[in-house]
C-alpha cells in the first residue's frame, strides 16, 4: 500500500486530541522505537515497518533493540532511560516489563516526549501518559487460537511461554486455555527458559520432556515463530510413533506459514508487526505535525491464519520477504 493511500486511511481515521499538547523542546527531530531482540524473527517484520515509515514519510528515526534476551529486563531499561535522555520527537516502546518501564513512559510523556505504546501494555496507555497504543489484543490472540485447537479435537493442551517476565505472554495463554477448558478440556502454562530461545537442541529437547512426561498431551501453542520451529520438529518425533498432537502458534514466519500450509501445523495468531512498526513511526509523525492521534487503541490482531489463507500469506510474505513475519 502507498503512503498515499495509508496517509488518507490514517487522517480519516483520527480526531484532535483533547488534552493540549504538553511543551516540547526537541534537542532530536528523531523519532526512536525501542523494539524486541534481533535475534527473535518477530521484530524483523516491526523494523521493516519502521523503516518503511521512516523512508516513506521522510523522517528521521533509530530503531534500537537489544541483540539477545540475556538480561533483557536491565538492558531495554537502560535503551529506554538514554532514548528518554535525548530528548527526541517521539517515542515508540513496548511495555514488556511494566515493573520498570511504566515509570519511564510517564518520565518521557512529563518532559514533553510522545510516547507510542506497541506491542505490549494496551490496557493502561492511557494513564501513563502515551498517546495511544498499537498492538495484539493478547488475551484473543489465545482464545482465538484455542478455539482452532479446540475444533482439531485437542483436550489436553500446553501453552510454552518463553518470557515468564511479560504479562503479555501469560494472557495469550491464558487465552488459550480459557478456549480449551470451555469445551469441557484441560490446558496448563508451561516457562522454557527464554536463554534457551534460538538454542534448537536445547528448545526441542525441552518439548520432547514435556510430551514425555505427560503422554495425554495432545495440544501445543507456542508463543513465537522460533519456538514453534523448534517444537514441530519433536511433535514430528511423536506423531510417527503413532500420536496426534495439534500444534499452534502466534506469530509468523515463512516456515510456519508452510508449515500450516502442508496441515503440520494448524493455526497461527498473527498480530501484523508490519503495522506495529509503522503506525508507531506514522502516528506521532501526525500527532506531531497535525496535533491529532487515534482516539483509542488501534488493534493489529489477532488476525488468524489457518490452512484456509496460508497459502495466500505466505504469497505475499515471498513477495515482499519479511513483511508478514520471518523470511
Amino acid at each position: 500500500m502507498k503512503i498515499t493511500q495509508l496517509s488518507a486511511l490514517a487522517l480519516a481515521a483520527v480526531m484532535a486530541v483533547s488534552a493540549p499538547m504538553a511543551a516540547h523542546a526537541q534537542d532530536d527531530e528523531t523519532i526512536i522505537m525501542l523494539g524486541g531482540p534481533s535475534s527473535d524473527p518477530f521484530w524483523g517484520a516491526v523494523q521493516q515497518g519502521f523503516n518503511a515509515a521512516v523512508e516513506e514519510l521522510g523522517v528521521k528515526g533509530q530503531w534500537t533493540a537489544p541483540a539477545d534476551f540475556n538480561d533483557i529486563v536491565p538492558v531495554y531499561t537502560r535503551m529506554f532511560e538514554a532514548a528518554i535522555a535525548r530528548k527526541p520527537a517521539a517515542i515508540a516502546v513496548g511495555n514488556f516489563f511494566p515493573e520498570p518501564t511504566e515509570p519511564l513512559i510517564k518520565q518521557a510523556a512529563a518532559e514533553g516526549i510522545p510516547v507510542v505504546i506497541i506491542n505490549s501494555g494496551g490496557a493502561k496507555y492511557g494513564e501513563l501518559g502515551a498517546i495511544g497504543f498499537i498492538g495484539e489484543d493478547s488475551y484473543q490472540m489465545g482464545y482465538q487460537g484455542g478455539k482452532v485447537a479446540v475444533g482439531n479435537g485437542v483436550k489436553n493442551g500446553l501453552c510454552i511461554n518463553q518470557i515468564a517476565a511479560n504479562p503479555v505472554l501469560e494472557q495469550r495463554c491464558q487465552g488459550y486455555i480459557d478456549a480449551v477448558t470451555e469445551a469441557g478440556g484441560t490446558a496448563k502454562m508451561v516457562i522454557l527458559a527464554s536463554e534457551d530461545i534460538g538454542n534448537s537442541q536445547k528448545v526441542q529437547a525441552a518439548v520432547s520432556a514435556m510430551l514425555m512426561q505427560d503422554q495425554s498431551i495432545d495440544g501445543v501453542v507456542t508463543l513465537g515463530v522460533a519456538v514453534a520451529v523448534d517444537a514441530l520438529e519433536s511433535i514430528k518425533l511423536v506423531r510417527a510413533e503413532g500420536r496426534a498432537v495439534d500444534l499452534g502458534t502466534m506469530d509468523l514466519g515463512n516456515t510456519v506459514l508452510e508449515a500450516i500450509d502442508a496441515g503440520e501445523m494448524s493455526f497461527a495468531s498473527d498480530q501484523q508487526p508490519f503495522l506495529q512498526g509503522y503506525y508507531g513511526v506514522l502516528i506521532p509523525y501526525l500527532y506531531n505535525k497535525y496535533s491529532m492521534a487515534p482516539s483509542g487503541v488501534t488493534w493489529v490482531g489477532p488476525y488468524m491464519v489457518t490452512k484456509d489463507n496460508a497459502a495466500a500469506v505466505l504469497k505475499v510474505n515471498k513477495n515482499i520477504p519479511g513483511s508478514r513475519g520471518a523470511n
